[in-house]
């Protein structure tokens, strides 16, 4: 058995992986980043993942990266948790987001594993060491996100990682339920946030105590009531909620994710153009039927 520093409670439960709205010149839009935020805590989640895949991180300035942490605090202290991720390419990049989110006061910082150059798992260990220096005591959450990082980390170098100082847990983006469950049978005090949105349940019956994902911005209420019933031992209620849910996610993963939903965040009048970041596809044309008949669904749902 392995020991894991206490980790804030209010890191567990369910963070929207807060998406980064553009203006029609395809800059950072403060305002409408200021209408996610509050459209997101409307929907009574725990608090804002920001600055992560959903967010077009690896596509943003590093000034571009530090506005959206610093609006994103203005808009959502008080309502919420607040975890920056702070993952790059580089260290030193790393290092210069971790200091920001100290400094805006965040509840904790995550990151992506440094990716495109092959490193060893020594240097990726100095990574989030480095990275755990620079945030000024905020606690460090792993992101183990193979599908996209391209690093597949086995359950001993995981292990390793998450005895590193300052470490109190990680967002498993994986498909690999055994994984989590050796997780959270090994680390009994472990933060374990579950990544795939379309996996919630699977994520939530086999250890995690929360989730972080993309579709929280648009379906929050769905997951919280999920959550409520995996917690009351229904699980065949929850399992209805999770099949709702995944019904939008296939429509969403026809068009793409993130395009579609930028696209129904611009139905639903909270951002003003439905525009991702180049070379990122954006949907911009005329009408599509079946992402607008979920816009009119879930604006019942979200009361807009």
């Amino acid at each position: 058995m392995n020991e894991i520093p206490a980790y804030p409670a209010r890191l567990a439960g369910l963070h929207a992986a807060l998406m980064t709205p553009y203006d029609a010149a395809g800059e950072v839009s403060e305002p409408c980043l200021r209408q996610l935020v509050a459209a997101v805590f409307n929907q009574g989640l725990d608090g804002l993942y920001v600055g992560g895949s959903t967010g077009e991180s690896l596509l943003l300035t590093t000034e571009e990266r530090q506005r959206v942490f610093r609006v994103a605090a203005e808009e959502g202290k008080g309502c919420g948790a607040l975890i920056g991720h702070v993952g790059a390419i580089s260290t030193r990049e790393a290092q210069i987001l971790a200091r920001s989110c100290a400094a805006l006061g965040y509840d904790a910082v995550s990151a992506i594993p440094p990716i495109y150059f092959q490193h060893s798992r020594a240097a990726i260990r100095d990574y989030y060491a480095a990275i755990v220096d620079a945030a000024e005591g905020l606690p460090l959450i792993l992101y183990n996100v193979p599908a996209m990082s391209g690093i597949r980390f086995t359950l001993a170098e995981l292990q390793d990682l998450l005895g590193l100082p300052g470490v109190v847990g990680i967002k498993q983006t994986t498909n690999d339920m055994y994984q989590m469950e050796q997780l959270h049978r090994g680390f009994p005090g472990l933060l374990l946030l579950n990544g795939f949105d379309e996996m919630l349940l699977a994520g939530l019956v086999s250890g995690a105590n929360g989730g972080i994902g993309s579709t929280y911005n648009v379906m929050g209420q769905r997951y919280r009531e999920l959550r409520r019933l995996v917690l009351a031992g229904d699980t065949a209620g929850a399992l209805a909620v999770q099949s709702r849910c995944n019904a939008v996610i296939d429509t969403l993963l026809a068009f793409g994710v993130f395009p579609a939903l930028k696209y129904l965040l611009f139905r639903l009048g909270i951002i003003r153009t439905p525009l991702c970041r180049a070379p990122m596809e954006s949907l911009t044309g005329g009408a599509i039927d079946r992402l607008d008949a979920i816009a009119a669904e879930l604006a019942g749902e979200l009361g807009r």
